[in-house]
């Protein structure tokens, strides 16, 4: 059983608008209701990559997308064992709120962390981001933030279950819930964006517009089931999104982005009774504008989504087993492994992000990366 006050390497934020640091951090025993996972995959999000201009608390430990073994369980765990594969999920609901109480856990008032900070820097407490910290080679999660999936998916496609799968293809299914025969566009197709596609087209969505300003992730994004590619560098992109539709305009726009100009862009290409839906993380401070009469007159609606509205020890899971049985294409997402000592650089650098997705990876260890405290 992992010791109190072991080491572990992270990647840590200390000051909004600096580079993260690869440093030591001290890990304590998971307690009661909380689960200690020794990491095997982590996601560089665009969410982790934001972290820098505007976390919410520095120090903190990044890294929120992850999966990996369950070493060491705490009074009163019961869904989980040592040994048991696990997605890291970033939101655990309290279980005991208005929200939760009447079905709605998707929009808990109280998402749980642990009981006690578990995680030090130089002998203080830290923060972990969104209740995860998966930036580390091992986290302290409440009870419900490790969600056990089965064995036989890989640790790199399991870890980007829980945020670009879980987000993108819930804001489809659950968030919007699209419908067969409905159209959709979606703005900016990297990991949660193709996600978007992916659940729209599991939704028998009839038209699935991709569009973004990369040709070569339009293309991509034809194999996770766009039917349309439209570079977003066009002048007449409004109307060319619109024509798909004859001009009536669309069932759904999701904006991915997080740019108030291209929000202001979604709403003039939905259609009567159209939905927009916010995925995109804007910057906290980001406003954007539109002409309420119209969007009255037109009974349309803006809608935010976090976490694709899933419930997480239920869908998880379903996502996992979708992976196995071909539903979903999660390999594909996979662009590059790295080691965590390659993510300081990378984030100096983002233009080596290649592709759709990076993956942090560890190999197998047996508790060998946790160092026992120096005497």
């Amino acid at each position: 059983m992992l010791s109190k006050n072991r080491t572990a390497p992270a990647v840590v934020l200390v000051d909004r608008n600096r580079l993260p640091i690869l440093d030591e951090v001290e890990l304590e025993d998971s307690g009661p209701g909380e689960v200690l996972v020794e990491l095997r995959a982590s996601g560089i999000c665009h969410t982790d990559l934001a972290a820098v201009r505007d976390a919410r608390t520095c120090p903190v430990v990044l890294g929120h997308e992850g999966a990996g073994i369950v070493k060491v369980v705490g009074a009163g765990v019961t869904h989980v064992a040592p040994g048991d594969h696990v997605v890291i999920n970033w939101q655990p609901k309290c279980g005991q709120c208005r929200r939760c109480q009447s079905g709605r856990s998707d929009l808990c008032d109280q998402i749980n962390g642990t009981v006690a900070p578990r995680v030090f820097w130089h002998g203080e407490p830290i923060a972990v981001l969104l209740q995860a910290g998966t930036f580390c080679s091992a986290v302290v999660v409440p009870a419900a933030g490790a969600v056990p999936i089965r064995r036989d998916l890989p640790f790199d496609q399991a870890a980007l279950l829980g945020c670009a799968v879980a987000t993108g293809v819930g804001s489809a299914l659950f968030t919007a819930k699209v419908e067969p025969g409905d159209t959709v566009a979606v703005l900016g197709v990297g990991g949660v964006g193709l996600n978007i596609v992916q659940g729209a087209r599991l939704a028998g969505a009839s038209h699935i517009l991709a569009v973004d300003i990369s040709d070569e992730r339009l293309q991509f994004a034809r194999q996770f089931g766009a039917t349309e590619g439209v570079n977003a560098s066009l002048p007449d992109l409004v109307d060319r999104v619109r024509g798909v539709t004859g001009g009536r305009g669309l069932d759904f726009v999701f904006e991915v982005v997080g740019s108030p100009a291209l929000m202001s862009t979604a709403v003039d290409m939905l259609g009567r009774g159209g939905e927009l839906v916010l995925v995109g993380a804007a910057a906290r401070d980001a406003e954007f504008a539109f002409a309420p009469r119209r969007l009255m007159s037109n009974q349309q609606v803006i809608r935010g989504s976090i976490y694709g509205n899933i419930r997480p020890a239920l869908h998880l899971p379903l996502f996992a087993d979708w992976c196995i049985d071909g539903r979903l294409n999660v390999k594909g997402l996979v662009s590059q492994s790295v080691s965590l000592e390659d993510v300081p650089a990378l984030f100096e650098a983002p233009s080596r992000l290649r592709g759709i997705r990076t993956i942090i990876e560890w190999p197998a260890t047996d508790d060998s990366h946790l160092v026992a405290p120096h005497s």
